[in-house]
């Protein structure tokens, strides 16, 4: 017997016991639309199956439609392989923004780095310093007036005072005065030689973003130093072999200048690879005999020049120590083969 009172089929079962459920029973026909070839009406709205032996797909019961599933609403990247998803646009994607050093010799919307020459020009090397200075003269002015305002100040105050003390013991006679303020002093050369080590690397830092890197260095980046510990230990060996040679006349000098030539490249090296500081004098001393008369005639201009600055009351060295250094690392990069940023 039957439970419904109404005695009416249930939606889904049909007329006919016998026959399988058909959902989708069709509506019979008002007149007043005629029914589609076949005598079927289409399924209405919804997410029914249509009559087959399809597979559902998806989640929901959904068949794609030819071709894959478009492309979801909104700005949804498509997922690279999915079906239906998009081809990439034509050319490399950019790199994202950042603070890197170049992207395939080419910094993300900035100008890209150049080809390295091969060979050392002195000529060329001074031309790219000067213009490399003249684009970017604050950081670099200021940087230089701050250290030679220190250095000149310190060096005036604390030789002139301990020179003033050495020269009223020896007239007095007294030779323990004597050898205390000369003890003083070297002490004092010592601890100077050490701190100007690390004034060199914060000029080397931002000589090697100005010749390696699209973005010209702000103020700030000079600060910015790396393998700090490797620093301090390079500062050192040079502050003990420059007080030891001090003992020694004209000839300790000589050496002094000689070893300063063969590890002139030991700091940017140790900088810029991150080597340890035997490894960086290392490095230095082999690129330097490759390359021994470029190199030599490039210091040896660049000394006339800050010499020439320094005879200006010393403020011709605000010009002349920027555009020296900048030419010192870009003879590192030509003699190493690194990429050049263009000479603006």
């Amino acid at each position: 017997m039957n439970d419904d009172p109404t005695d009416e089929p249930r939606p889904g079962q049909g007329s006919d016991p016998d026959r399988p459920e058909t959902p989708n029973t069709l509506p019979p026909n008002t007149g007043n639309t005629p029914p589609p070839a076949g005598g079927q009406y289409l399924p209405p709205p919804g997410n029914y199956p249509p009559q087959g032996n399809y597979r559902p797909q998806g989640p929901q019961g959904g068949y794609p439609p030819p071709g894959g599933y478009p492309p979801p609403p909104g700005n949804y990247p498509p997922q690279i392989g999915a079906p239906g998803s998009y081809p990439p646009p034509p050319g490399a994607y950019p790199p994202p923004p950042g603070n890197y050093a170049n992207y395939g010799n080419q910094g993300y919307g900035q100008v890209p780095l150049g080809p390295n020459p091969g060979r050392l020009d002195v000529g060329a090397a001074l031309s790219y310093s000067f213009a490399k200075f003249k684009d970017n003269v604050g950081p670099w002015l200021a940087i230089t007036a701050i250290v030679w305002a220190v250095s000149a100040i310190g060096v005036v105050l604390i030789f002139a005072s301990t020179f003033t003390a050495a020269m009223a013991a020896a007239d007095s006679g007294d030779t323990t005065f004597t050898t205390t303020t000369s003890g003083v002093a070297i002490v004092v050369t010592a601890i100077a030689t050490f701190v100007s080590y690390f004034v060199n690397a914060a000029y080397v830092r931002g000589a090697l973003d100005e010749t390696g890197d699209p973005e010209k260095p702000s103020f700030g980046r000079f600060f910015q130093l790396t393998n700090v510990g490797q620093i301090a230990v390079l500062a050192l060996i040079w502050t003990v072999v420059s007080v030891v040679l001090g003992f020694i006349p004209f000839l300790g000098t000589v050496l002094l200048i000689a070893i300063g030539f063969l590890a002139n490249f030991a700091l940017t090296f140790l900088i810029d690879r991150n080597q340890s500081a035997i490894e960086s004098i290392k490095s230095s001393v082999d690129l330097t005999v490759k390359n021994f008369g470029p190199m030599l005639l490039l210091l040896l201009l660049l000394t006339a020049i800050n010499i020439g600055g320094a005879l200006l009351c010393g403020l011709g060295l605000l010009f002349t120590i920027p555009i020296s250094v900048i030419a010192t690392n870009y003879a590192y990069r030509v003699l190493t083969g690194g990429p050049l940023s263009p000479a603006r």
